[in-house]
């Protein structure tokens, strides 16, 4: 019979080999849940960059689509760009019912400073039209950009009567041809390539000083051919401001008009904050005035004074989002 003392060394021994299978049994456990979370992790992988990689194209914003032409125009015996801006995705969405168009003149000013003509600056169309649609504050629209006729013979197309300001003066200036050129040559050469809509209600024209004279004159000759209006720092006083005394005759109006103008157009280098504005806001005003007592309703006109903003393509920038969101809301159908 075995001796107490024996029975409790080999009790000893037993229980030490059982802890050392414990230990192995724990250590193999350990290995094999490092292994599989190996396994999980090597097989998330690919998907997390994946993942990672489709976040950043989504963040990243799309490659500006600006598609420019050559017009040549029996009207006016020339040739000049036409710019056209088309909104993200515009060769997979065409839309047969056309998308909403702005044609804005001066189009050399609109998307690049290096081809402004003027100043080294531009309206940032493009930036600011790519944010607003990615953001849903409008939507996907396209921009027309009309070259002007180059520095000498921009006025000759832009004023219907002489400017006796000008200098040097334009004693015979050919803008009463204006509205027969966007109707017979620009707008039939856009819309022979591009979809865009064919009524009055999803186009829209604008530009600024005489860009907006003209726009505005073109309008009312031609009030079939656009919808909205934006105009920027107008040129209205040309001539004893007979554009506003048209406006005041015209049977049929614009249905969205957008003016903007700054209370320093002169540029002064020092600006009162309580200025007037001068003749640039009071015939801008004066136009309000007409558009309102000739029906045109608060929801349909947005007139925007801005203190101290001067003439020049900064400003018209700088405002350029609030005018797109009047012009072409969020909810619109176009």
């Amino acid at each position: 019979m075995p001796s107490v003392v024996y029975l409790q060394a080999e009790n000893s021994v037993l229980g030490r080999e059982v802890s050392r299978k414990d230990a192995k049994s724990q250590r193999t456990a350990e290995k094999t849940k490092r292994a599989n979370e190996m396994t999980k992790r090597l097989v998330l992988l690919p998907l997390l960059i994946a993942l990672l990689v489709a976040g950043a194209i989504s963040l990243s914003p799309p490659k500006r689509d600006l598609r420019v032409h050559t017009l040549e125009s029996k009207i006016f015996n020339n040739t000049r760009k036409i710019r056209v801006l088309l909104p993200p995705g515009y060769e997979k969405k065409r839309r047969k019912e056309g998308y909403a168009v702005l044609y804005l003149n001066d189009g050399q000013n609109l998307f690049d400073e290096a081809d402004s003509i003027f100043n080294k600056a531009e309206w940032k169309v493009d930036e600011t039209v790519y944010e607003l649609i990615a953001k849903s504050k409008i939507p996907p629209v396209i921009v027309v950009g009309i070259d002007n006729a180059g520095k000498k013979m921009r006025a000759n197309e832009y004023l219907p009567w002489e400017d006796e300001f000008l200098s040097p003066p334009m004693p015979d200036p050919k803008g009463a041809l204006y509205p027969e050129f966007l109707e017979k040559e620009v707008i039939p050469f856009v819309e022979s390539r591009y979809s865009v809509s064919r009524m009055r209600g999803g186009r829209a024209l604008g530009g600024s000083s005489y860009g907006a004279l003209i726009a505005l004159y073109s309008a009312l000759e031609k009030p079939e051919l656009f919808g909205s209006l934006l105009l920027e720092s107008p040129s209205f006083y040309v001539s004893d401001a007979k554009v506003l005394t048209m406006a005041e005759t015209a049977e049929k109006l614009p249905l969205k008009v957008y003016l903007g103008v700054g209370t320093n157009e002169m540029g002064a280098k020092e600006c009162d904050d309580d200025s007037d504005g001068g003749e640039a806001v009071t015939d801008l005003r004066r136009l309000e005035s007409i558009l309102k007592r000739k029906g045109l309703s608060q929801g349909s006109l947005k007139v925007v004074v801005e203190k101290c903003a001067v003439h020049h393509e900064d400003a018209w920038a700088k405002r350029l989002p609030e005018a797109l969101k009047f012009l072409f809301p969020a909810n619109s159908s176009n």
